[in-house]
């Protein structure tokens, strides 16, 4: 199910070079999300958002292995962004 050679932090560098800096994404993705539900989301809870998003997408393909790492990096996401 997991790929033993697998690196949550290779995987969130490379997205981040992708589509920025987790911190500075969740960010900007709470702030949207914020104005669109007249709710202040922070950006910890904006990546648990995305967690369950991922998970609702592990449960309809369990095998999808993109999936599966993506969980494990916006799980990491989470514990990084605590710690700010």
């Amino acid at each position: 199910m997991i790929d033993s050679n697998f690196q949550v932090e290779e995987l969130i560098h490379e997205r981040g070079l992708r589509y920025g800096a987790p911190d500075r994404f969740m960010t900007q993705l709470a702030a949207v999300w914020s104005s669109i539900v007249g709710v202040k989301i922070s950006p910890q809870r904006a990546a648990i958002m995305m967690l369950f998003f991922k998970l609702i997408r592990l449960w309809n393909n369990p095998s999808h292995e993109d999936t599966q790492q993506d969980i494990q990096g916006y799980l990491k996401i989470v514990e990084i962004l605590k710690k700010q």
